[in-house]
């Protein structure tokens, strides 16, 4: 064996080896493209059958009125049900309005979580001191 290890004993790929692998390269790429291509032509003839058959809806205008009716008897029973109801006071719980938080003028402190690790070292301060 030599000094270079074994990776510099291996002779460089065969030219077919490398034409191979360029050639499934190539091969790759020009099938994505076909497939790029294919799903754009899909799209535009989709586009073109839904424009042509825009202008035949009045077959559909039955059906809107339909769906209309129904989602402005939805919406009307949704605010019947909602309008009068709290549903904070049927649980028991009242809210807290900002005047009823403003009365007593006293902020309770937030209490500040300490965390030993990150308070300064007292000898630490102590030698900047002297220091000074």
């Amino acid at each position: 064996m030599t000094a270079g290890g074994p990776s510099a004993s291996t002779p460089p790929a065969p030219v077919n080896d490398s034409m191979r692998r360029l050639q499934i390269g190539v091969a790759g790429l020009l099938t994505v493209l076909l497939l790029v291509g294919m799903a754009g032509l899909i799209g535009d003839r989709a586009r073109q059958n839904a424009a042509q058959e825009a202008p035949g809806t009045t077959q559909k205008a039955p059906l809107d009125a339909a769906v209309a009716d129904l989602d402005a008897l939805l919406q009307r029973e949704f605010l019947a049900a909602t309008a009068g109801s709290a549903p904070l006071e049927e649980l028991g719980v009242q809210p807290v309005s900002k005047d009823q938080n403003e009365v007593g003028g006293v902020k309770a402190p937030q209490p500040v979580p300490a965390v030993p690790d990150l308070e300064p070292d007292p000898a630490l301060a102590r030698a900047r001191q002297s220091k000074q």
